[in-house]
């Protein structure tokens, strides 16, 4: 069934973020007397939820009170860093290469909605999404709920679209929810190490999209190929 429709995460994937997400946890455990964490422990140890991260980073289960310091360090040290944070280099790319090919595109992120909103308009992306959904104080430690309801709410059957993003979270998320998960990883600043993931993953956004592109050509007979070569012309 060709794919229709890309939902993107956004912390990580399009919001190359990741460096600042991983210095900001070094910092508060250090804040904290914790024990340190490197980018290599990090990455190995990341999963969701968070508190349960934060305690395999620990080495032990944290207390509440221990959890709630963390998290709260971690905000402090990455609001410091936010204002230098980047789209990713090939985001822009990515998403002009989707819309080409004539193809719809949204946002889905576990960030709050009303911290979101101002980042997407800030960096010009609206004029690409039909929809752009952040979490609005609700359980964030599943992301499967969200994307069902985002692809529910735009009438957009599971089989004919695919998430692109970062995390286990977004893997297991596409799986319950029926829809193929094409993972980009940022190498050293990836949040997860590359073996979390069982399948291939893409080097970049324009090589995820593009594998996606080239599966639905292959269905299409090459109808998809040639509009990639009519976009790459102009």
């Amino acid at each position: 069934m060709t794919v229709e429709h890309i939902v993107w995460d956004w912390n990580g994937t399009l919001l190359g973020d990741g460096p600042a997400l991983i210095e900001a946890t070094i910092e508060a455990f250090r804040e904290c007397g914790l024990p340190a964490v490197t980018r290599e422990s990090y990455q190995r140890h990341h999963v969701q939820p968070i508190p349960l991260f934060y305690s395999r980073l620990a080495g032990r289960e944290l207390t509440d009170a221990e959890q709630s310091r963390v998290a709260a360090g971690f905000q402090t040290a990455y609001e410091k860093r936010r204002t230098t944070v980047r789209l990713t280099a090939d985001a822009l790319a990515a998403l002009g290469l989707w819309a080409a090919a004539g193809r719809s595109q949204s946002l889905l992120s576990m960030y709050p909605h009303d911290l979101l909103m101002p980042l997407v308009s800030g960096f010009g992306l609206d004029r690409f999404f039909t929809r752009v959904d952040g979490s609005a104080g609700r359980d964030v430690s599943r992301k499967a709920p969200f994307l069902a309801r985002h692809l529910r709410v735009q009438g957009i059957d599971p089989a004919r679209a695919v998430l692109i993003g970062d995390s286990v979270d977004d893997v297991a998320a596409a799986a319950e929810c029926g829809v193929r998960c094409v993972v980009y990883h940022a190498g050293a600043d990836a949040l997860h190490d590359r073996s979390h993931f069982e399948s291939a993953v893409a080097p970049s956004l324009v090589a995820a999209v593009s594998s996606v592109l080239d599966q639905a050509a292959d269905r299409d007979g090459g109808n998809v190929a040639g509009r990639r070569a009519d976009a790459d012309e102009g």
